[in-house]
């Protein structure tokens, strides 16, 4: 976003200025062609010989000329005046304004410019003067628009037997905090299916009866959507008894042939909802049915029911959908840290992008220990412990619905394709995720919660903001009042997405020139708003931006601003009272006690998100370091009280286990934890009968070849468990893994996972364990006196680096050493390369190819492949290197070192002269 200096005064005057020039069109030009030429319309109609006679003669005194101008300015001055009322009644009704035909078009461009910097400067006016009335007039405007919401297809509750009766339609209670919202349209794919945003109060029964004429279809809807991928924040769908407002479900398109069956065409389209007995709905628990004759109510704020499947008694033959119980099943709507703070799905996912992004960038940057100690490296910041319990929170949603859990890598290329977000899960009302739209988002937060509920919402931007997806702009002073310290302002130097302006009138200014260059933007490409130009070119970089500041009472500026956000992809989110729009009232505990304004109903009760300092600030670091500017970030070491990321004990990665002596028989079983987490025997791979806990127990025993306490084991293994109930459930894994292994070999005498001295390992004369062959070769190599023997060490590492550690476990151990693997790898495959390259660089290509891919952002290696292929003079296959490189770090939104493309110019430049 382009800074400006214009002062309100120079705002003013551009809006008298547009003023004038409307004055002198709509009134000066008539006024000085009527005393030019008199009246354009005749006192009476000339006949034919009349008119022949004229255009016959000879134009002496060029009275013909001069009614052919004047005849033309009253056309053109009477089509001025038709698209001025156009325009002002399509302003006026909300509508999109259709662009009229091309020679007509640049009159229109000119009005709509003239009446935008009018509106505009309107509000400049109000700030000089002070005015009260300004700010009644703002507030009108936003309530007139803000009433016109998208329609929500509600549920229906009926008693058993009851026929649902005709009622005339209600406003659904489901209304986004807009300004001026527009019908939201469904998108279609190329089948028969098209995606339905599930809205407050429906549900599958709902849905099915709506669509097919009958409800008890409600799980063809549901099979064909338990698939879909949900928006960042909103759960999976796990329970066809349960739905999120914000959800997506698939619904047969009209004339589909599994929706042949449409509802009645006399029924409304908006379903009508049920004023709860107690006055109120709730979504937990199991609800009444409505009682014979009970009517809906008549405001445009109706109660909402329970969001359960609640099917009339007469279908008793079709299957009955669950009901839900008021537990939340799935993934949690909530995460809730140590501190206090409680945060959403929707900031967990994006913080585990930016944990993935920053492990990606030290990889990158890391550089090659390639002597004797290659396994030491230089410690890096950890990560902040409540942004890993948010990962952590994040990647279990995967295992709960049985999908894989993704790498980093994974992580960043689906980050790649994520859309702009256009709305955030900000809390809980009743057990339903409350969504709010950012564009022509019109909020204010006052009382105790308030900072710490928008501290939540801006690091949720903040997370999200980077590829040009969204814009946070803070007043310096509410940046420093919503995160103490230098990690915002440092953020803000680094990070595209935020800006912060040292006052409220500089950020309106900043809004205010960028809402003309998308006005100017819509124009030329002729779409009414920012949501219609991504969606027919998702290349133009308009995210949508959020002003987040305290704004005075009088101030009609930003006011004016909120009028006009949805159109143009803007939104503002006030610190205090909002009399343009919602205002709620916020308790300590982040809970809504007060709400006045457009959408107060849907905001009563609800409990906010919110954020710590402390917690954000660790946030925020991440947010960073996701960038690839670690290295100058100079991050303050975390609190004592907040306990983050460590680096392992080495001896525990390096040590391998007592390996038999080789005429002992083959163990009889083989635990594979380089990849998933597998036990295989003779006869094949052990599928069934291991519970998950165990897996996690083998996979933490093969880091510890010479044993760990029980209690050492289950703090790591199962931090977020009770005390009495982790010596029960470290039993029963063990208890599990003998079981098993006991019914896969027949063996029953073997105890497999041994317990000596209060230590428990693995039986390795019974067990053999591929990590263990890995760590052996590095020990081997480590304690090598000669090149000879560390070359055949180092080539047994080689030859069992099959995979990353655990691939399938999210716990925080297995992480730290997952990465701690992977970089002792990488250093023995490029020790290797270096050994072999003078009597054999072709084999050491074919070492450090395979290290790339087991590192594929590891700059320092590509650069080592780079120079050996140099040095084999093979300019096309340094060039394919870098290319490669290159292709691999824009995925992290990051370009070569200068040193690599030094090395490829080079290169290439050598090539050239010879």
């Amino acid at each position: 976003m382009s800074y400006t200096g214009r002062s309100r005064l120079t705002d003013f005057a551009r809006g008298l200025g547009a003023l004038m020039v409307l004055a002198l069109l709509l009134i000066g030009c008539p006024v000085a062609m009527y005393a030019m030429g008199g009246s354009p319309i005749p006192d009476r109609l000339p006949s034919w010989e009349e008119i022949s006679a004229t255009l016959i003669r000879q134009d002496t005194d060029q009275s013909v000329f001069l009614a052919t101008i004047l005849l033309i300015g009253w056309g053109a001055w009477c089509l001025f005046i038709i698209t001025v009322c156009a325009e002002m009644m399509n302003y006026l009704a909300g509508r999109s304004r259709p662009a009229l035909p091309r020679p007509v078009r640049p009159l229109q461009h000119l009005v709509r410019d003239l009446v935008a910097t009018a509106t505009l400067t309107f509000s400049a006016a109000a700030s000089l003067t002070t005015s009260a009335s300004a700010v009644t007039h703002t507030h009108t405007v936003t309530g007139v628009h803000a009433v016109a919401g998208p329609e929500s297809g509600g549920q229906e509750h009926l008693s058993p037997g009851q026929e649902a009766p005709q009622r005339e339609p209600t406003e659904s209670a489901w209304t986004p905090l807009l300004a001026d919202e527009t019908p939201v349209h469904p998108e279609t794919d190329r089948r028969s299916w098209r995606t339905h945003i599930v809205m407050r109060g429906e549900t599958l029964w709902a849905l099915a009866r709506r669509t097919y004429g009958s409800g008890a279809r409600y799980p063809k809807i549901f099979k064909a959507s338990r698939s879909i991928d949900q928006p960042d924040g909103v759960p999976a769908l796990t329970d066809p008894g349960l739905l999120h407002p914000g959800q997506h479900v698939r619904l047969p398109l009209s004339g589909a042939p599994d929706g042949a069956s449409s509802p009645p065409r006399a029924r409304s389209p908006r379903a009508t909802t049920q004023a709860a007995p107690s006055g109120r709905g709730k979504s937990s628990g199991t609800p009444s049915p409505a009682p014979p004759g009970s009517t809906s109510e008549k405001s445009t704020t109706s109660q909402v029911p329970s969001p359960v499947v609640a099917p009339p008694a007469d279908h008793s033959a079709s299957p009955t959908p669950p009901v839900s119980n008021g537990q939340e099943s799935g993934s949690p709507l909530a995460i809730s840290l140590p501190s206090g703070s409680r945060i959403g799905l929707g900031l967990a996912a994006a913080l585990c992008v930016a944990v993935a992004a920053t492990r990606l960038h030290r990889r990158r940057r890391r550089p090659l220990e390639i002597d004797s100690e290659f396994s030491e490296h230089n410690s890096e910041p950890p990560i902040a412990a409540p942004v890993l319990k948010a990962r952590k929170a994040h990647l279990d949603t995967y295992a709960e619905r049985a999908a894989p859990i993704p790498s980093d890598p994974e992580l960043v290329r689906k980050d790649l394709s994520a859309a702009e977000p256009d709305h955030l899960v900000v809390g809980v009302r009743d057990g339903q995720a409350l969504t709010i739209p950012l564009a022509g988002l019109s909020l204010g937060l006052s009382g105790d919660g308030a900072h710490a509920a928008a501290r939540a919402i801006a690091t949720e931007l903040l997370a999200k903001a980077h590829r040009y997806r969204a814009e946070v702009l803070m007043p310096q002073t509410d940046a420093q009042a919503l995160f103490p310290g230098d990690d915002i302002t440092d953020l803000s130097t680094v990070l595209d997405g935020l800006t912060i302006t040292p006052s409220l009138d500089e950020a309106i200014d900043c809004m205010e020139a960028e809402l003309l260059r998308r006005g100017r933007i819509l124009e030329m490409t002729e779409q009414p708003d920012v949501s219609a130009l991504r969606t027919d070119d998702p290349a133009e970089p308009l995210p949508t931006v959020l002003l987040i500041a305290s704004v005075p009472a009088y101030n009609g500026n930003v006011h004016g601003l909120a009028t006009l956000g949805h159109r143009y992809g803007i939104g503002v989110l006030a610190l205090g009272a909002w009399p343009s729009g919602t205002s709620v009232k916020l308790s300590s505990d982040v809970t809504v006690t007060d709400a006045h304004g457009p959408n107060a109903e849907r905001l009563a009760g609800a409990h906010l998100f919110h954020l710590t300092t402390i917690d954000a600030a660790g946030m925020l670091q991440t947010i960073r370091t996701a960038t690839g500017t670690e290295a100058e970030a100079g991050s303050s070491p975390p609190s004592e009280d907040a306990p983050s990321e460590a680096e392992p004990r080495t001896a525990s990665i390096v040590v391998p286990a007592p390996r038999p002596s080789e005429e002992a028989p083959r163990p009889p079983v083989r635990l594979d934890v380089l990849g998933h987490v597998h036990l295989h025997t003779s006869d094949g791979p052990i599928d069934t009968g291991l519970r998950q806990r165990a897996r996690d127990l083998l996979a933490y025993l093969a880091l510890h070849p010479d044993g760990v306490t029980r209690d050492r084991a289950s703090a790591d293994l199962w931090p977020d468990d009770s005390p009495e109930s982790v010596a029960p459930t470290f039993n029963t894994a063990v208890s599990n893994i003998r079981s098993v292994l006991r019914a896969a070999t027949g063996l029953s005498e073997p105890m497999y996972v041994i317990h000596s001295a209060g230590k428990y390992r693995i039986d390795h004369e019974v067990v053999e364990v591929d990590l263990w062959r890995v760590t052996g070769a590095l020990a081997e190599a480590q304690q090598a006196t000669d090149d000879a023997t560390r070359i055949k060490a180092l080539t047994l590492v080689a030859g069992h680096c099959a995979g990353e550690f655990a691939s399938g476990l999210t716990q925080e151990w297995a992480e730290i050493h997952r990465e701690h693997l992977r970089r002792v790898t990488s250093d023995a495959l490029a020790n290797l390369a270096r050994l072999i390259q003078e009597d054999d660089p072709e084999r050491a290509l074919l070492v450090l190819e395979q290290a790339i891919t087991h590192d594929p952002y590891s700059e320092p290696l590509y650069r080592r492949i780079m120079r050996l292929q140099a040095r084999l003079d093979r300019p096309d296959a340094v060039r394919r290197t870098y290319r490669l490189l290159t292709a691999r770090l824009n995925e992290l939104d990051a370009e070569p070192e200068e040193e690599t493309r030094k090395l490829v110019n080079s290169s290439t430049s050598t090539s050239n002269r010879n």
